[in-house]
């Protein structure tokens, strides 16, 4: 007999984002300093300055045994472009709580949540809104059953994989040099990731500046890491390479073997090296870049983050062989299921995962996303929230090690 019990309270709340909602897509035209971001306009829907506060909706749902469930409600910061969502806004998220999600799940009985997200993604709410009342609802069905979280994903999906940890990676923002050495001090399986929203100073007209970067984050890995630490180079360029080479793929490929050379011998990653005005155009370019790296002889993996939104954009991508790696980005799938889904899916097509998200999320966000990582076992996970490295890798390793106390 299965268990159940009915929510009988939904609350919600205004809350804080670890980090800046940006409008890459203007700061990639233009170069504005940080300091300036702040009251620049942006061109992107959804944006009134380039960099704003991120916005987040904490929200509980409370069943008839007493206890509460809570998530956050958080989109991404790179948001309305290739395909996303706009930008999340509280007040906005607050009104569709209380006009659409809160009479909907109130006095609903909880018996799984499988059976709850089904219902929940036919809600027309933002898809951070689905993220939110997932973690919520998750954590409560866990709480109904006394077992932790991935335990009941493993068991509502059938996962019979063991719980292992799952190597994490950091994301450098646009502090380089001093995040990467925190990610190397800590021996992380991938870094930098980084970004490029300043075309001009972080990779130059031919693309000089990361050659001389990725070169000097090389030697700094051999200093600080040791003979026995090995990580992977992962750089995530928003499209930049693609645009200073005007999407050629005989040259982006040529600079990508430039590249190699210089992080070698650490196995190099780039996330979303081009980027099209379409997914098909996206999908497309990339097969033919993946193609002409392999002929060459090249061992750099393709990361697809941009375009791959949902989780039947992920399907795609892997089943059209367009990347070696896709990133999961759990807010834009919207529900936790989405994610668990996506996981698998990747699997099925022995394509690489990396489970991450955004550094706007919270520490409860990121704390679920573990348990989603410890069920599904992706290929690695992204600290987040924030920039800072230590506060999300505390976060999430101490999670890690919690849950795995107890497996």
């Amino acid at each position: 007999m299965s268990l159940s019990k009915k929510i009988i309270q939904v609350r919600a709340v205004c809350g804080q984002g670890a980090y800046y909602c940006e409008d890459v897509a203007t700061l990639q035209k233009k170069s504005v300093v940080e300091s300036e971001r702040w009251r620049t306009p942006a061109e992107t829907d959804g944006f009134t300055f380039i960099r704003e506060v991120a916005e987040v909706v904490s929200i509980g749902i409370q069943t008839e045994e007493g206890l509460w469930g809570w998530g956050d409600c958080v989109g991404v910061s790179y948001a309305g472009k290739t395909g996303r969502e706009s930008i999340f806004r509280s007040k906005d998220g607050l009104k569709e709580v209380g006009s659409i999600l809160a009479p909907f799940l109130r006095n609903k009985k909880l018996t799984t949540f499988r059976e709850a997200m089904n219902e929940v993604n036919l809600l027309g709410v933002h898809r951070a809104i689905k993220y939110g009342i997932s973690q919520a609802l998750l954590q409560s069905v866990a709480l109904l059953h006394r077992e932790e979280m991935w335990k009941t994903i493993q068991r509502e999906w059938g996962i019979t994989d063991s719980v292992n940890r799952v190597p994490i990676q950091g994301s450098s923002g646009n502090n380089r040099k001093v995040n990467a050495d925190k990610m190397i001090v800590n021996r992380l399986s991938g870094l930098p990731h980084g970004q490029i929203d300043d075309i001009a100073s972080q990779l130059g007209e031919t693309g000089q500046f990361l050659l001389e970067y990725a070169d000097w984050l090389r030697g700094r890995i051999e200093t600080l890491g040791g003979k026995d630490y090995s990580p992977v180079i992962h750089l995530d360029v928003h499209g930049a390479i693609g645009k200073i080479f005007n999407g050629s793929v005989d040259k982006i490929a040529a600079y990508l073997a430039k590249l190699e050379k210089n992080v070698a011998p650490f196995q190099l990653r780039i996330e979303s090296v081009l980027l099209g005005e379409s997914k098909q155009q996206t999908i497309e370019e990339l097969i033919r870049l993946k193609n002409e790296l392999k002929r060459q002889g090249l061992t750099t993996e393709l990361v697809a983050d941009e375009w791959a939104n949902t989780r039947e954009d992920i399907d795609e991508f892997a089943r059209l062989g367009a990347a070696h790696m896709i990133h999961i980005k759990m807010p834009d799938l919207g529900g936790l299921d989405q994610s668990v889904d996506a996981v698998l899916g990747l699997k099925k097509y022995k394509v690489l995962s990396l489970l991450g998200g955004s550094c706007v999320e919270t520490d409860l966000s990121s704390r679920a996303s573990v348990h989603v990582a410890l069920a599904t076992q992706p290929t690695t996970c992204l600290a987040k929230p924030g920039m800072g490295i230590d506060e999300a890798l505390q976060i999430m390793t101490n999670e890690m090690n919690r849950a795995l106390l107890l497996t």
